[in-house]
């Protein structure tokens, strides 16, 4: 029988008008301890092929603005002009348009703001700009830099179309690759299934990163280094099977596991790109790895754009599938009442009762094992919850007073995520300490809260 589990809040923040579409948390000035970044803008939007349908014309905020935050709530800087706050913007697919990291060597972090026909690069200490560059098109709002220094000719960031794409260009494409400087060092190119998200980490072992772009591992000298082996790059279609969202678990042997929630497939592949497995879905739209059950080494977590939730093992066996309920616990905004959620990233995993990066081994099961438990974690729509491996919702966030979302005037047809109703979940470690907090958030207030 199943035993939920109720995380407690113990820390909440309040953004005022700098509040974001999106936040973003990096360490930007050395301390240990990750800032906030507050994302106001379009996003995809922006791109006049959406700017001008009609309820995204209705609700077009009137200006881009990143403001950071220290995690005590210290206003540090604010860049760009913030939108009023008395009234809804709209703003779709926002998770990649900022990115941060040391891009050229000098031990400081900068911040990269894609913002559709410009990028630009600011100091992460104080959000001056340090570079901008012109893009050929107004559709560039992904972008992802390496963290460590390149030599000429690669590629100190990425940043990409995460739509539709113009002229012979097709959904997510193109890529360009800049220096330091954010001038162009290779591309415009197309990479096979890149769709919303890049991932910058060391994919082969060799002490340096690679971006994760799609289906493939990509030098940063632009080099294709692998890509999944299920994946024949001629064939893909660009809008069916692109990458919505990757995720990736280092397991206790040292293997780096690679999930993709591919649009119209699921896959499993190790690093290097052989696949474990792949599954068909009805709209594969997020995945979470990790150890939601005992009865296998780890699990494979997929997410159907309004359900069902599946669990896989991974060997690709399906273990279960579940529905995925809107909750309210504080009741349900009028104006959000039968409207559309579509997030980008809409499940992640959470470890509970201990610290599963620190396993060890057990003789009785075979596996690595540790006092942690992972659990799938909901939010794409309502306040966020959470799965156990069994399929129950197990996992439970106390809503504080101020996650009651206030009621607005929306223009018909509108998503209610990309007006700033529901909430985001990220988790990472809040305090420095080890351990990682499940960070739940809107347009106004985040919460912390701790396993």
């Amino acid at each position: 029988m199943s035993t939920t589990v109720r995380v407690r809040m113990v820390q909440e923040m309040a953004f005022g008008a700098l509040g974001g579409a999106e936040l973003f948390f990096a360490d930007i000035d050395g301390d240990g301890k990750p800032e906030i970044l507050a994302y106001q803008g379009p996003a995809v939007f922006g791109a006049r092929m959406y700017a001008v349908w009609p309820h995204v014309a209705a609700a077009f905020p009137k200006s881009t603005c990143l403001s950071a935050f220290r995690n005590d709530g210290t206003h540090l800087w604010t860049w760009g002009e913030p939108n009023p706050a008395d009234k809804p913007y709209i703003c779709h697919a926002h998770e990649s348009c900022v990115a941060a990291g040391d891009v050229d060597g000098d031990g400081r972090v900068e911040v990269a703001l894609a913002d559709g026909r410009k990028v630009f690069l600011l100091d992460g200490l104080t959000g001056k700009v340090r570079a901008e560059a012109e893009m050929p098109e107004d559709n560039f709002y992904i972008v992802q830099a390496l963290g460590e220094k390149t030599a000429p000719g690669e590629a100190a960031l990425v940043v990409k179309n995460g739509e539709g794409g113009y002229g012979t260009w097709r959904y997510g494409e193109p890529l360009i690759a800049l220096d330091a400087r954010l001038k162009t060092v290779w591309g415009p190119v197309a990479i096979p299934g890149a769709g919303h998200h890049i991932l910058s980490l060391d994919l082969d072992g060799d002490g340096r990163k690679e971006y994760l772009v799609g289906y493939c591992a990509v030098k940063p000298s632009g080099k294709i280094a692998w890509t999944v082996d299920a994946i024949d790059p001629s064939r893909v279609d660009a809008d069916k099977e692109h990458v919505d969202y990757p995720d990736v678990l280092r397991l206790a042997s040292g293997r780096l596991m690679l999930g993709f929630a591919g649009s119209n497939k699921a896959y499993l592949a190790e690093a290097g790109g052989r696949t474990a497995f792949t599954h068909p879905g009805p709209h594969v739209q997020g995945c979470a790895l990790g150890r939601f059950r005992k009865d296998s080494e780890f699990q494979v977590a997929i997410y159907n754009d309004d359900g069902p939730f599946v669990l896989y093992d991974p060997a690709g066996r399906e273990l279960w599938q579940r529905p995925a309920p809107l909750r309210w616990p504080l009741g349900c905004p009028k104006a959000a009442e039968g409207r559309v959620f579509h997030r980008n990233r809409p499940i992640v995993t959470f470890s509970v009762q201990g610290t599963p990066e620190k396993p060890v081994f057990s003789k009785k099961t075979g596996f690595f094992e540790s006092a942690g438990k992972d659990f799938i974690v909901f939010t794409d729509g309502g306040w966020p919850w959470g799965l156990d491996g069994d399929g129950n919702i197990a996992l439970e966030f106390a809503p504080p007073a101020n996650s009651r979302q206030p009621e607005r005037d929306l223009p018909p047809k509108a998503r209610a995520d990309d007006l700033g109703y529901g909430f985001a979940t990220q988790v990472l470690d809040w305090d420095g300490d080890g351990v990682k907090e499940a960070v739940v958030y809107d347009r106004r207030y985040l919460w912390v809260y701790r396993p």
